[in-house]
């Protein structure tokens, strides 16, 4: 009878069989017992699976049962005026982006080269020879070539890069007790990336950061995920989403928390980008179920007071806690699902600062850190990143953060709201100046970098 319920199907790359409507991986060499085996290895499989299906479904009601809620946020008075901002605002959050836009050197030497083959079409088109249309024509070639030139070998001027002091490849200490491990990694690092081939027409850092967010696909847009609301020790309420494979949480596998970067405005689903490619990636061809660890006030999300701090570690603690007990809950105390975490950008940063501040008892397996700092107060100094791309990325948290509840606030916490909406804060380091240094108490900009960073105060 319990055969009977079976359903086998076989792909290339995964076995997999349906028992009551959910896909639920096997190992191949089960599957060859499954197929091979006779009606007894069939019914143990099929047993064994059940039963892995029920601990998912308990792992799912016990997610339910410790989701606190969401947060309910009243809206204040000051709500219908912030969202009615004039013109004149606007055309101030704006004017640092056009200014910006013109520092990267990766846009600006586009539009040259655009502009310089804009000019030669023209003139290829043109059905009058250049000896009958005299100096424009001429003047028009050699301006189309001499902009498509610069084009390419870069417009000169503009803002230069901070020297790069340290070469590219992996580093590690090996004189320390942790040293042979430390060469393995190294060995397995370098031989991996000496099979790695980079695409030959991304050679800037810009574009491969900004080019996969309009090119690549967004793969996840489809994923379901089971938001967890958790409870901070200052009273905030915060939110994972747990991603689970199509054959439900496999305990074999890791399980990953990811840390997206700073402030994204859509939820990851809807974005696209590296966040999203990872959840899917991670999911439905590893296997591996992923928790995305939502910042506060962020995506779809609003807090009653205390907005994102990149300081704070306590968040990314409270989920991991909330993942080792409920894995132990639904899979016995005897198990230990490794916990690997993941971020990126900021989350990056928030997850090495993690490491440095809680050393031994960090309850994860491993670590991988994509795209960030350790060293905030250093990276001050990095002028170019400061005047271009910061730019974009302090305008995203000025719409992000100075929501309307959290207006007053800010005022009450001695923010002054009109300069920080002003052209005057630009960079990254100007909106931390004149915002996160009064909002969140400290003293002054390197204070916060200090506690923000891994490299502060020796945390590492």
């Amino acid at each position: 009878e319990q055969q009977q319920q079976i359903l086998f199907v076989h792909q290339p790359r995964a076995e997999k069989f349906q028992v009551s409507q959910h896909w639920v991986k096997v190992q191949p060499r089960l599957f060859q017992q499954c197929a091979m085996g006779g009606r007894r290895a069939n019914l143990r499989l099929c047993m064994a699976m059940r039963h892995e299906r029920s601990r998912h479904d308990d792992l799912l009601e016990i997610l339910r049962r410790r989701c606190v809620g969401a947060p309910v946020v009243s809206m204040g008075a000051g709500c219908q005026r912030t969202s009615n901002a004039g013109t004149k605002t606007r055309l101030e959050l704006l004017r640092p982006l056009l200014k910006a836009a013109w520092r990267i050197a990766v846009l600006r030497s586009n539009a040259v080269f655009t502009f310089g083959l804009v000019l030669l079409l023209i003139q290829m088109s043109a059905k009058e020879d250049i000896d009958q249309t005299g100096a424009w024509a001429l003047a028009r070639l050699l301006v189309g070539c001499l902009c498509c030139i610069l084009g390419l070998i870069g417009v000169p001027g503009g803002v230069s890069w901070l020297k790069v002091k340290t070469p590219a490849g992996f580093h590690s200490n090996e004189a320390m007790s942790n040293g042979p491990r430390n060469a393995r990694i190294r060995k397995t690092f370098q031989g991996w990336l000496a099979n790695v081939r980079q695409c030959p027409y991304l050679r800037s850092g810009e574009t491969c950061t900004v080019l996969p967010f309009f090119w690549n696909p967004n793969r996840a847009a489809s994923l379901q995920y089971t938001r967890v609301w958790l409870q901070s020790s200052d009273g905030e309420r915060f939110a994972c989403d747990w991603v689970f494979p199509p054959c439900g949480h496999d305990s074999d596998k890791p399980v990953v928390i990811l840390l997206t970067g700073l402030a994204p405005s859509k939820h990851w689903s809807k974005e696209g980008g590296f966040v999203s490619d990872i959840v899917w990636h991670q999911s439905c061809r590893r296997g591996m179920t992923v928790v995305v660890l939502v910042a506060r006030g962020t995506m779809d999300t609003v807090v009653t007071e205390h907005l994102f701090n990149g300081a704070r570690t306590s968040d990314l603690r409270d989920a991991i806690l909330l993942m080792e007990g409920a894995l132990q809950e639904a899979y016995g105390f005897e198990r230990n699902i490794p916990l690997i975490g993941v971020g990126c950008s900021m989350g990056g940063i928030t997850l090495a600062n993690y490491c440095g501040q809680y050393g031994s008892d960090t309850r994860l397996h491993g670590g991988v850190h994509f795209s960030a700092g350790y060293d905030a107060l250093f990276n001050m100094k990095f002028e170019y990143a400061a005047s271009t791309w910061q730019v974009y990325l302090a305008y995203n948290l000025k719409k992000t953060y100075l929501r309307p509840n959290m207006i007053e606030i800010a005022k009450r916490r001695g923010v002054n709201v009109d300069r920080v909406l002003s052209r005057h804060v630009e960079s990254m380091s100007d909106f931390d100046t004149e915002f996160m240094v009064a909002f969140n108490g400290y003293k002054n900009v390197e204070e916060y970098y200090g506690d923000l960073g891994v490299a502060g105060w020796e945390k590492w």
